[in-house]
């Protein structure tokens, strides 16, 4: 242990010896005896006696209870032996002020000038970007100019700083101005009366002065000023000749989102307050194979929103009602409106005989039609229009498409067939078509059609058990099988849409029995196969009527018509639905699967038919599904 020197400030009060003791004693702890004394209350009680017996009585003393305190004294002396200096000290409070970049002013009789103000008629002209000036005829070369009645000259610093017994320019960045009538150029000013000196440290405490801020904005001051903008009153132009300026701008390109001001929300509001716009005008997405669900809630609210326009002009038409709809059997949209007698001037064909083509905006989703009927009714104190039409994909059907022959002079898939009734003299007409069944080869010469173009289309497509759907608005063809895979497997498909009984509003059920066929025979004509198709786990002792086409010419063919048939059987269930156009949903068209929530029971069904009624505020939308008992 190494050698430590002991100072003491004090002699000590006896000795020698010096006894030192460093940590705990040795030995035993001495002990100590504590005596104390404590005396019971009086014992008193009262008693009446009505007659002297012997009687004898006990008493019980309260718990005895003390109380004491001691006090120790180590009697020893522990003086103060040394001092730590540390880096932090505690401060003492000191009045100091701060120079910060900011500063509360003062009001001032002098404004601003900003980059915008309201001007008065005047016959000035600049060449700058915005000019203002009171009553004075000296300009200077900044864009941001400002002149007062006296003193007409002009300081060349950005900021500047003067009193009136000093007019040289000071050579600083930033100081304090006092009133006078010098020209300040710059964009902002707003100046006070001020003190010459001021405390420059980084950071003090201000004291109270009146003191102006030189900021990058300030508050105006009403002042009668010109201004300079793209639009001036005319004036009779003068004698000679002079060109027009004009520049060449290119065009904008087309915005991703429909021009509108009404923004339609599809969920509720949260916490936040930010907006995110999608593309309108971007190419369908594809299903990502998860169901919507719509919740069960005590309100359904919806903010509707429906428009009519021409497309040609883009007029906008003024619309009472609009009923649209389209089923697993129809290849176009069917499209009708009630309409004002007024609007019949923008309903006219044009010059050329080319129909009218609508476009109806529901809930941000756009559905185009042709107006193929106009049809008027006045009386009374009402005058109205009822109009009526089909999709887009009318214009492959009469009147508005040929008669064609067609046939495959050479051996091409089921796809490939349409692709070619699509196109004139190779050339495209303008239709995409998604084909969504199973493609199968046909030999050359087994095609034949005498017809308009989607009346081929509707042959191709049936010939394999599937069906023609068009597009709302664009001009795509989607081929689908009829059933996407058969009842009896439906419990393996992933629904598209989950819908509550409270969230419609009307429905209901038509039970329908049909022939429960187990079997069925497809079959092609002079080239073709022969097949036999039978639904797995039955005996298949229920014939179906014979199916016969010429299309059938392949095994793929023959098993997707067969199902199909043998799909279309047994006791079947119709459910009619009427609910509204709900964000999560939208409008449902024809071939999505439904999980219906009937209380406890849940009905899988194929929707089949749809059909939208749009009479604002309300819109509404009613399905048709199929379903199995």
């Amino acid at each position: 242990m190494a050698g430590v020197d002991l100072f003491f400030e004090r002699t000590p009060a006896a000795g020698p010896p010096w006894a030192l003791l460093f940590g705990d004693l040795s030995g035993p702890a001495p002990s100590r005896t504590l005596e104390f004394a404590a005396s019971f209350t009086e014992l008193s009680f009262v008693a009446r006696a009505r007659s002297i017996i012997p009687c004898t009585a006990s008493a019980i003393f309260p718990a005895m209870t003390f109380a004491s305190s001691a006090l120790y004294q180590s009697k020893t002396q522990r003086p103060t032996v040394a001092r730590v200096i540390a880096t932090w000290e505690k401060a003492s409070i000191g009045e100091f002020g701060v120079d910060g970049p900011h500063r509360m002013a003062v009001r001032s009789p002098l404004g601003t000038q900003d980059k915008w103000t309201a001007g008065d008629r005047l016959l000035l002209k600049t060449s700058a970007a915005q000019f203002s000036a009171v009553k004075i005829d000296n300009r200077t070369a900044s864009w941001f100019d400002g002149a007062l009645s006296r003193h007409p000259e002009s300081n060349s610093l950005a900021f500047q700083s003067a009193d009136h017994a000093v007019r040289p320019n000071l050579q600083s960045d930033y100081q304090v101005a006092v009133r006078l009538g010098a020209a300040r150029v710059r964009d902002f000013v707003s100046t006070g009366v001020g003190h010459q000196t001021m405390l420059v440290v980084r950071w003090e405490q201000p004291f109270t002065r009146r003191l102006g801020t030189v900021n990058s904005a300030g508050r105006a001051l009403t002042r009668d000023r010109g201004w300079q903008v793209a639009f001036q009153e005319g004036m009779r132009p003068r004698a000679g000749r002079s060109a027009a300026n004009v520049l060449s701008i290119p065009p904008a390109p087309a915005p991703c989102y429909l021009p509108d001001t009404r923004l339609l929300f599809d969920a509720a509001w949260s916490s936040s307050t930010g907006l995110i716009f999608i593309c309108e005008r971007h190419p369908e997405s594809v299903p990502t194979g998860q169901t919507v669900v719509v919740p069960i809630r005590r309100i359904y609210m919806i903010i509707n929103n429906a428009s009519l326009r021409r497309v040609d002009g883009n007029i906008l038409l003024p619309t009472f009602s609009m009923t649209l709809g389209l089923d697993a059997d129809s290849w176009a949209w069917s499209f009708s409106a009630t309409l004002p007698g007024r609007a019949l001037l923008d309903l006219e064909s044009a010059s050329n005989g080319a129909p009218v083509e609508v476009e109806a905006l529901i809930n941000g989703v756009a559905y185009r039609a042709l107006v193929e009927s106009i049809e008027r009714s006045r009386e009374f104190g009402s005058n109205d229009l009822r109009i009526a039409g089909r999709g887009k994909t009318a214009l492959l059907d009469a009147p508005y498409a040929p008669t064609l022959n067609l046939t495959n002079t050479q051996a091409r898939t089921a796809q490939q067939i349409m692709g070619d009734v699509l196109t004139v003299n190779g050339v495209p007409l303008g239709w995409d078509v998604q084909w969504g069944l199973v493609d199968w080869l046909i030999p050359a010469g087994v095609f034949s059609h005498q017809g308009s173009y989607i009346g081929a289309i509707n042959k191709i497509a049936a010939a394999a058990g599937g069906y023609v759907q068009p597009h709302p608005s664009t001009q795509t063809i989607k081929v689908l099988p009829r059933y996407p895979k058969a009842p009896w497997d439906w419990h393996t498909m992933t629904p598209d849409f989950q819908l509550p009984a409270d969230a419609t509003s009307r429905e209901s059920l038509r039970w329908l029995e049909k022939p429960a066929y187990n079997r069925v025979f497809v079959s092609g004509q002079d080239v073709g196969v022969l097949g036999q198709v039978t639904r797995a786990g039955t005996a298949g002792n229920v014939l179906a009527p014979m199916v016969v086409d010429a299309l059938i010419t392949d095994a793929v063919a023959a098993r997707q018509r067969g199902i199909a048939v043998l799909s279309d059987t047994g006791r079947q269930i119709e459910v009619s639905l009427r609910l509204p156009v709900l964000p999560e949903t939208g409008i449902i068209e024809p071939g999505a699967i439904v999980d219906y929530l009937d209380g406890s029971l849940t009905r899988r069904g194929l929707v089949r038919s749809t059909s939208v009624q749009a009479g604002l505020p309300e819109i509404w939308q009613t399905l048709g599904v199929q379903t199995y008992a």
